[in-house]
């Protein structure tokens, strides 16, 4: 990449499923970057969710509103967090990763359609909101 194509980032903004939860209550949109296979297996319930598989991320991601607040999410929260970057390098300025993703979400108890059952170590790592640990944060 020449100079004069590369563009400066800051760091994207990331929340917890718990905060992602409030942001949806108050409107915002939530983009499941996850593939189609992983989407029929278990989804996001009681929220707006527009799908858009990262495999088809740069063709399609004209289709993220910019007139509201965008939570982007995935399994884990990794994908999603390249799809974020990709979002704001375009110029989107509200948008926000979702950090560890739909398998945090499940953890949290929070609703889900289909199965239910995701392993991950996700439960032993802090989700950002302040907590040391989930553990000693029920809220995360």
């Amino acid at each position: 990449m020449t100079e004069a194509a590369r563009k400066e980032l800051p760091e994207a903004r990331e929340v917890c499923p718990t905060t992602t939860r409030r942001l949806l209550a108050e409107g915002a949109l939530l983009l499941d970057v996850r593939e189609k296979d992983e989407v029929e297996r278990v989804s996001f319930a009681d929220c707006e969710v527009l799908n858009i598989p990262l495999s088809a991320f740069e063709q399609r991601w004209s289709e993220v509103p910019r007139n509201r607040e965008v939570i982007v999410a995935s399994m884990n929260g990794e994908a999603s967090l390249k799809a974020t970057y990709f979002l704001m390098y375009q110029g989107y300025d509200r948008v926000t990763n979702m950090k560890q993703g739909v398998v945090r979400w499940i953890e949290r108890g929070f609703p889900v359609i289909g199965n239910a059952s995701v392993s991950s170590t996700a439960a032993e790592v802090g989700c950002g909101c302040g907590a040391a640990s989930p553990k000693a944060d029920a809220r995360c």
